[in-house]
């Protein structure tokens, strides 16, 4: 059987669409439609109904389509293994990564892991968190990154890399900057109920930072002035520096802040967590371990 073929027939049921799949694979839409009629022919059913430019599949495609995918897997894992055994470690890794600082995590990731295994080629796509579970699950990626709230959505296997503390963002020619209290080990916190007239910049709405900080004002009993929701940490902090809003982030010493920012924790030190996702059934390589124990260190690393 012509794993590649197989391939393409996957990518169709992804796009939806032969003409947008034969772009992606780079191959030309009638030989990709010759092939998924040699193989409709072969099984003696149709795998999508065409209907203009969306297609969608069948019942019987939807199983050729669940198969492939494990099949697929299989044969990544299998090679895993090998490179394992031959320490060749010559394999590609398609990672998820979620998050506001999803970009800037992935960069410091990516150098410390090319370092380590050169010969391993990583495929990294930022993604929200609930589409990256969702690729994991059906195997289009093997690994995601990721920051959840208290909910795991998906039948995965989650390992927990480390909580992240959430923190306001602010100008520091404020007047709120002066608003902190100092508790008993000397942490500087200030009480969310001061920034009830504040406007603020928040994630998008099917973030786990929004999510997050929907709990935060839901908690404090009141609901923010949305200044602005949109996805762009420097975006975020270059109008929080114009004290245009203040802004929710988590606590990172990795995001370069303005120096006319001020990160204040809250004084319920509420947090997000951050997640490796895989599948259960997934084959960990000496390189994808190796993967996710960076993303543990980096966001280990908070801010004092």
């Amino acid at each position: 059987m012509d794993l590649r073929r197989i391939e393409n027939i996957i990518r169709i049921a992804e796009e939806r669409n032969i003409t947008r799949a034969a772009d992606k694979l780079f191959i030309s839409q009638p030989a990709l439609n010759l092939q998924l009629l040699n193989l409709e022919k072969e099984l003696g059913t149709k795998l999508f109904y065409r209907r203009g430019n969306e297609w969608a599949i069948t019942d019987a495609g939807r199983i050729y389509v669940d198969t492939a995918r494990k099949m697929i897997a299989m044969k990544k894992d299998c090679y895993s293994r090998i490179s394992d055994i031959a320490k060749l470690h010559n394999e590609e890794i398609a990672v998820g990564a979620a998050g506001i600082e999803a970009d800037y995590m992935m960069t410091s990731i990516y150098r410390q892991f090319h370092k380590q295994n050169p010969t391993v080629k990583l495929q990294l796509n930022i993604m929200k968190g609930l589409k990256a579970q969702e690729l994991v699950k059906n195997g289009t990626i093997d690994l995601g990154i990721i920051l959840m709230g208290d909910k795991q959505n998906y039948r995965l296997q989650y390992e927990f890399l480390s909580h992240v503390e959430m923190v306001v963002a602010i100008a520091s020619s404020n007047p709120l900057v002066n608003e902190v209290e100092v508790e008993e080990d000397g942490t500087k916190v200030i009480d969310i109920h001061k920034f009830k007239d504040v406007p603020f910049f928040l994630g998008p709405k099917d973030s786990t930072e929004r999510y997050v900080s929907e709990q935060i004002f839901e908690q404090a009993g009141f609901e923010p002035d949305i200044y602005m929701d949109a996805e762009g940490i420097n975006y975020e902090l270059a109008l929080v520096a114009a004290d245009e809003c203040a802004a929710l982030i988590g606590a990172s010493h990795h995001v370069e802040i303005p120096g006319d920012v001020e990160l204040i924790k809250l004084k319920t030190h509420p947090v997000m967590n951050a997640y490796a996702v895989y599948r259960k059934d997934k084959y960990l390589s000496e390189p994808m371990r190796n993967l996710i124990d960076l993303a543990r260190d980096y966001w280990t690393d908070e801010i004092d």
